[in-house]
């Protein structure tokens, strides 16, 4: 009865890596006219799931970034499941703060086993204003 015992809760396929190497670039481009695009796929390795934190002010961030636990865990809660390769562009961005994105991919046991983090800087008009978009000189309005 021991020896059945100590086999059932031994199923190494379940838990064992595979020792697949999975990693993932993620790149925020196109930074231009209050507009970004976030670019994220992998470089090596087969997809099995990933969450993305899109953009937030990074001094916002609370948790330290560089914490690969503190890191996963906010993303894990905070962030959208997606599919790679991700391309997609951001519209209306304020300038003026630092943006933080990050991303985290899964392994087939559902795992995670990288992330990657980009900071940026948004470029524009501040607060998205447009010449096209302002209510006019003060002469021109009539009182």
């Amino acid at each position: 009865m021991f020896m059945t015992l100590s086999f059932l809760g031994c199923d190494k396929s379940a838990g064992e890596d595979s020792g697949e190497t999975i990693s993932v670039n993620l790149e925020v481009t196109d930074i231009a006219d209050n507009c970004a695009t976030i670019k994220a796929y992998l470089t090596s390795g087969n997809f099995y799931g990933a969450k993305l934190l899109e953009s937030m002010n990074a001094d916002d961030v609370t948790f330290d970034s560089t914490n690969d636990i503190q890191l996963i865990n906010y993303v894990e809660k905070n962030g959208e499941a997606v599919d790679l390769p991700l391309e997609r562009k951001l519209t209306g961005v304020k300038v003026g703060k630092d943006m933080f994105t990050a991303i985290i991919v899964y392994d087939r046991t559902n795992r995670v086993v990288t992330t990657k983090t980009v900071t940026w800087t948004p470029e524009g008009k501040v607060d998205g204003w447009s010449d096209e978009n302002n209510p006019g000189e003060l002469e021109e309005i009539e009182w």
